[in-house]
């Protein structure tokens, strides 16, 4: 949390007294031996030993609340898409416990005057809770298996909104930023070891990170439009820190990993990825124009190397099969009438929808022939996450979904005026941050994402945006330039400075 952060002259909550906090650690400490004895008396001395840890974790947590989201990048690769074992707890304290637990614990430090006032929310988190409300309503009247509903929920659209608080929350900064710098470099380079083994060594892997074997590259993400969003994220963060050092060593290492990431994104060989991977540098060429010039020549040149010596034919061959044979235009149109059948329940029913996680329980009544193209002759999956929301949840879910998005999209308007044109924290990281969204739009438009890695991306991302245009808020900018020059003026102002009015 940066200084922007906390109202001049408005005091958080006293901060305990001595005896206050030396009585609390005490019975803290006795209620956490007394609950370990009983643990290891019973045979769970691995949930005993979670928990001894659990305790450093969290005043890591409150101390430094970025680490939580650190790890989740970090770890959560490699348990979303769980097959059992100690992968699978992995998953819970990971992906379930984890983001929880850290929001959790930087509102109390907040509470109890260990970290600075939280920013004001604003009607973008509105929109959040009344998507989570009326999603769990829905749920109750109407799903078939209730308690799988509730944990899709909790996985898919619970979590990743903890990750946006987490960083609405910390108010990431410069210093903030660079920190994670790393963690995608080790994302982009875990998932390319693991996408090039799955052609090269399949054999080597965990069962369940060999899917689509000789088709696609998911690495461990299991979907390949994961899997390119992934590597978009990692090019978009890369490429912008990098530029902002690139005469330093640092900063070219990292300008170099940026290719690697558009090669793994060809290698899905989803002709979603590509699109948005091509909106992505059309997108990067109005801020970096050189740059994405010189690479584009640069690949250039090496394609036409790697023809010419026959060393990419295979790869060339899968291309052509994905975008010119028969296979692949089969493929396309036999979405159509899942899609038809999309328009057809949302026409039915507009507002209540037919249930959270209830398509495919329903969408089979509503195919048909379509145009004389294509006749259903199997039940394929949404590959539209949007026609899904709204089939599902009709107009008032899609909007309090879609909300967030389109609230901050508004916001970055009047933020773009006050922004600094260059450096890390400035309008270049502003539109890097929304391609990255605009790609997961793209894609979603062709795939129905069900990653919690996936999502929880789309978030964190939406999260740094609003972190940015709160920031850079004009009035957010006059309240911390009047408290730097007067510090000591009380401020009879109840909204934290840094709040955008909501």
């Amino acid at each position: 949390m940066t200084s922007s952060s906390l109202t001049p002259g408005a005091a958080p909550l006293p901060p305990w007294s001595g005896p206050a906090r030396v009585t609390a650690a005490t019975l803290t400490g006795l209620a956490l031996a007394v609950v370990i004895a009983y643990l290891v008396a019973t045979g769970n001395a691995v949930l005993a030993l979670g928990l001894l840890i659990a305790v450093p974790a969290a005043h890591i947590a409150v101390r430094y609340p970025l680490s939580a989201l650190c790890m989740w990048l970090l770890l959560a690769p490699f348990v979303v898409e769980t097959f059992g074992g100690g992968f699978r707890m992995a998953f819970y304290v990971i992906h379930r416990a984890l983001p929880l637990a850290a929001v959790i614990n930087v509102m109390l430090a907040a509470a109890f005057g260990a970290r600075p006032r939280l920013p004001q929310l604003t009607w973008a988190e509105a929109a959040m809770a009344g998507y989570l409300v009326i999603t769990q309503l829905s749920i109750l009247y109407s799903a078939s298996s209730m308690m799988e509903s509730v944990l899709h929920l909790y996985d898919r659209i619970f979590v990743p909104m903890c990750l946006y608080l987490m960083v609405r929350y910390i108010q990431p900064d410069e210093r903030h930023l660079r920190r994670l710098i790393p963690i995608v470099i080790f994302v982009l380079l875990s998932q390319t070891v693991i996408g090039a083994l799955q052609w090269i060594a399949p054999g080597v892997l965990p069962g369940g990170w060999d899917y689509r074997l000789e088709l696609r590259t998911t690495g461990s993400l299991r979907q390949a439009s994961v899997y390119g969003t992934t590597m978009l994220f990692a090019a978009l963060l890369l490429l912008h820190a990098g530029m902002k050092q690139r005469h330093r060593l640092a900063g070219r290492f990292e300008l170099w990993l940026v290719p690697l990431a558009f090669v793994m994104l060809f290698m899905t060989y989803s002709r979603s990825s590509w699109l948005a991977g091509l909106i992505v540098v059309l997108g990067l060429f109005a801020i970096y124009p050189r740059y994405v010039t010189k690479l584009s020549i640069g690949a250039f040149a090496v394609i036409v190397v790697l023809l010419l010596s026959g060393a990419i034919d295979t790869q060339v061959e899968l291309a052509q099969r994905r975008f010119l044979s028969e296979s692949s235009e089969q493929s396309a149109l036999s979405r159509l009438p899942v899609l038809a059948a999309s328009v057809r329940m949302l026409q039915r029913r507009p507002i209540t929808g037919w249930g959270y996680d209830s398509f495919d329980e329903y969408d089979r009544q509503f195919q048909s022939a379509v145009g004389g193209l294509v006749v259903p002759q199997s039940d394929h999956a949404s590959h539209n996450v949007y026609l899904t929301i709204l089939a599902e949840q009709g107009f008032p879910g899609f909007i309090l979904f879609m909300g967030p998005f389109f609230y901050w999209l508004a916001r970055s308007r009047t933020a773009w005026r006050t922004m600094p044109v260059s450096g890390m924290m400035s309008r270049n990281l502003l539109v890097c941050l929304w391609l990255m969204l605009l790609s997961h739009v793209v894609i979603n438009n062709y795939a129905n994402m069900r990653s919690e890695w996936g999502l929880g991306l789309w978030w964190v991302t939406l999260g740094m945006i609003a972190s940015l245009v709160v920031r850079y808020h004009p009035v957010a900018i006059a309240e911390a330039a009047r408290a730097e020059r007067d510090p000591e003026r009380p401020d009879t102002s109840t909204r934290p400075v840094g709040s955008v009015p909501p």
